[in-house]
């Protein structure tokens, strides 16, 4: 997570800025939001569930979409469901500058970001749009014409968890059969769907992991056990919740580096905590039960005390 972004006055009266502010104030929270969230990069091009925004901008997702929408027709931004990555245009001009020379070491950090980014329709004109002022050197995004391929390019992660899906469904399969009516769906051969949630949700923790400890966190058949779980419990929540884990800063989930065990059995505390914007740590928690411990023990005092001032009250009456 960065410790800060610029952000120019003429967000708010330039050319784009009045476009903004013709869409509405829900257009202007959602635009300003994207250039601070704590999921932004320098690049300005970056994985946002739209869930997000909604919940980190305290809007209702109806509110969050009209927002998104209004920042997209006033060519602030542009936002891809499929990926769910958003480019907000000239946010790199900002954070970064106008140019950077060759020399620059931040010319490699640009690079190294643009490397590492999900796949997603805008790297090939992100490229384009940047290469010069940041002396970037490798494109992303194109398709070789000499050897054009049969079907649509599917990224390392999508394949990952299509082979880890199959896997753990030959898996249950051979151990029972599945119970007749299962309300899960199935495809014309009869095999479960893989729920899109459990990618999302992944990426989700994955993000966050990455931008909290610098390394991408371990993926294996277990792990997607987990997600699973927490899709099942969660739903459409599910996301959210598990980037809000990646910052909680409870000891126990410090310590253990926020692994995904702890994501799995403590989602409906996590849930709870996301939801109301607060966090319950070891400290706060024993600081919750000597208020509690010091409310049994006077309690009594206090019942008495009141009991007294009446016998006396009624004593002069």
């Amino acid at each position: 997570m960065r410790d800060y972004s610029k952000v120019s006055p003429q967000f708010w009266i330039g050319q784009t800025g009045r476009k903004l502010r013709k869409q509405g104030v829900e257009c202007q929270l959602v635009s300003l939001y994207l250039m601070t969230c704590p999921h932004a990069n320098m690049l300005g091009l970056f994985y946002l569930p739209k869930i997000f925004i909604s919940h980190e901008c305290g809007l209702s997702l109806e509110g969050a979409m009209k927002g998104l929408q209004g920042a997209i027709e006033a060519g602030f931004c542009s936002y891809d469901d499929d990926s769910e990555m958003v480019w907000v245009h000239e946010m790199a001009s900002y954070q970064i500058g106008q140019t950077l020379d060759a020399k620059d070491n931040r010319c490699k950090g640009v690079q190294n970001e643009y490397d590492g980014l999900p796949e997603c329709p805008y790297l090939s004109t992100y490229f384009d749009k940047y290469a010069v002022a940041f002396c970037m050197t490798r494109k992303r995004g194109e398709v070789s014409p000499s050897k054009p391929p049969s079907k649509p390019l599917r990224s390392q992660e999508q394949e990952q968890e299509q082979e880890q899906e199959q896997e753990q469904e030959q898996e249950a399969g051979a151990k029972s059969l599945a119970p007749a009516g299962a309300a899960a769906a199935k495809n014309a051969a009869g095999k479960e769907e893989p729920n899109p949630l459990n990618l999302e949700t992944w990426q989700a923790y994955k993000h966050a992991y990455s931008e909290r400890y610098g390394v991408a966190p371990v993926r294996d058949a277990a792990t997607n056990t987990k997600i699973k779980t927490v899709v099942k419990a969660l739903g459409v929540e599910a996301p959210a919740v598990a980037a809000f884990f990646v910052s909680h800063n409870g000891s126990r989930y410090v310590g253990a580096m926020h692994q995904i065990g702890f994501l799995a059995t403590d989602y409906a505390k996590l849930r709870t905590e996301w939801a109301t914007d607060t966090r319950m740590t070891s400290t706060k928690a024993q600081q919750a039960d000597k208020t509690a411990t010091n409310a049994d023990a006077f309690t009594p005092l206090i019942a008495e005390a009141r009991a007294r001032e009446e016998a006396e009250r009624n004593a002069h009456v």
